[in-house]
Order: structure tokens, then C-alpha cells, then sequence
């Protein structure tokens, strides 16, 4: 406890010196695996990233934040490294920053995903002010990844979690609100350590990328090699959340191409 309280201290006084700061944000850059930067959270609004990803655990009733349940156990809570830090950020016109669009928190459920989600649906409905509905768009949209609690969000009323589909979802006409992601591994497409693609993976990548555009929802290709030469890949060929590990150095290259 005293950990994650001091942790949270920490974050909040960095964060009231760049408040006044904040970039023009990124629209299309995710910091995934954000919890392995030197400073969780913070370099991702620094750097103007508009979707961010947490992996996290439950352990002993509460959301941990790790890659691993080993790391997850000594790591902190989802509520210190991340909700609480963004419900404090002061608004501009209900927005993280001025020219913020509503950012999403990518939760990566590792397990148990089904006991997870009452606890997660509370903390997300405790913090109104700053987190997203399916009507009601605030500044943060908590989309829930990894082992998903399909039926429950599905099934909620509330609204206060969505959900990051799979290809297969697309046609299944769910609500774009309650599903604005579809997500797919690169080695869908052919994995290679290559950005050139043969015509038919090309068009693999094409056909998911457009029909999750046909529905009005956004796309993102996991396990993509991190590199300069995959960035401009996913930007061709509009694939909307660009995955990195270097989120400055993505704005950087975002600001320059």
C-alpha cells in the first residue's frame, strides 16, 4: 500500500509540471506495454499518444499491472499507475488536453477475465468525471483486451467498458461504441522480418483493414516489429493505432514524415 501510494505521489507531481505542456497529441500512436516505461503514463502523454495499454492481473481483489502474475505481484495497481492519475489531469472542454480527442486505455486482461470485470466496470463507473460511456464521451475510453468477458460487456447496460474485437466479430452488428477496436495478430498476414509483402498477404492486410473501416471501427495488428520501416507500413495502409515501445521516438517520426 504504502508503495502505490508513494508511486502515485510521484506521478502527480510530474504530471502537474507538464500539465501546461502537453503536445499536440499523436491520434494514431499506442503505447503498448505501457507499464515498461521508465515512467508509466508519463511519457506517453509527453510523447501525445492517444491509446494506451495495460496488462494487468487480479491478485487478492485487486487489478495489478504486469506482464507477467510474477511481475504483476510486486507491480502497482492499475488504480495508481492509471486511473487515478488520469482522473486528476484538469480538463480542457472535458479532454486531457486542448485539441485532445477521447484517448483509450487499452486493458490487456491476462486472466480470469470474467472475475474481473465487476471489479473493473466499479473503478471505471467510480471515476464518471473523466471515463467514457457508450453515450457519454468523456475524456478516456477503457477497452478491454486479452481474456475477455465477451458476453458481460456485451450484455451490460452501464456501458462503461468496450471491447477490443477479433475479424470474426466484424459483421456480428455490434454497437461501434460497445466495440470500436478490432485487433488481429501480425502473423495473420505472414510473418516476416520483412516490411515488403507478397500481393496476398497484402491483401490480407488490406481486407482487414477495411472491413473494420466499413463499420466505422478502428484497427490494430499486434506483434508488429517495432521499426521505422513497419511505422510507415501501418500508416500506408491506414491502419489506425500504430503499436511502439518508443513513443517519443514515434512522435518524433510522426512529426517528420
Amino acid at each position: 500500500m504504502t508503495h502505490n501510494k508513494s508511486m502515485l505521489a510521484g506521478i502527480l507531481v510530474i504530471l502537474a509540471t507538464m500539465l501546461e505542456e502537453l503536445p499536440t497529441p499523436i491520434v494514431n500512436g499506442h503505447s503498448h506495454n505501457d507499464y515498461l516505461q521508465a515512467r508509466p503514463l508519463l511519457e506517453a502523454l509527453a510523447a501525445g499518444m492517444c491509446s494506451i495499454e495495460a496488462d494487468i492481473f487480479l491478485i487478492d481483489g485487486v487489478l495489478r499491472v504486469g506482464h507477467d502474475r510474477a511481475s504483476a505481484e510486486k507491480g502497482g495497481s492499475l488504480q495508481a499507475m492509471y486511473l487515478d492519475p488520469l482522473v486528476r489531469l484538469p480538463k480542457v472542454a472535458n479532454r486531457l488536453g486542448k485539441g485532445w480527442p477521447e484517448i483509450q486505455l487499452l486493458v490487456d486482461i491476462k486472466a480470469d477475465g470474467e472475475k474481473v470485470f465487476p471489479i473493473l466496470q466499479s473503478l471505471i463507473a467510480a471515476r464518471a468525471s473523466t471515463f467514457s460511456t457508450d453515450k457519454e464521451i468523456r475524456a478516456v475510453r477503457v477497452v478491454v483486451s486479452g481474456d475477455r468477458p465477451i458476453d458481460l460487456i456485451l450484455a451490460s447496460k452501464t456501458g462503461w467498458l468496450a471491447l477490443d474485437g477479433r475479424p470474426g466479430d466484424v459483421g456480428k452488428a455490434i454497437p461501434v461504441r460497445r466495440m470500436p477496436l478490432i485487433s488481429e495478430s501480425w502473423t495473420a498476414v505472414g510473418w516476416n522480418k520483412n516490411v515488403e509483402l507478397s500481393a496476398e498477404n497484402q491483401k490480407l492486410l488490406n481486407d482487414f483493414v477495411g472491413a473494420a473501416h466499413r463499420e466505422g471501427r478502428k484497427f490494430r495488428f499486434w506483434g508488429v516489429p517495432d521499426r521505422v520501416d513497419f511505422w510507415r507500413l501501418m500508416v500506408d495502409t491506414q491502419v489506425d493505432w500504430v503499436n511502439t515501445d518508443q513513443p517519443s521516438r514515434l512522435r518524433e517520426w510522426m512529426e517528420n514524415n
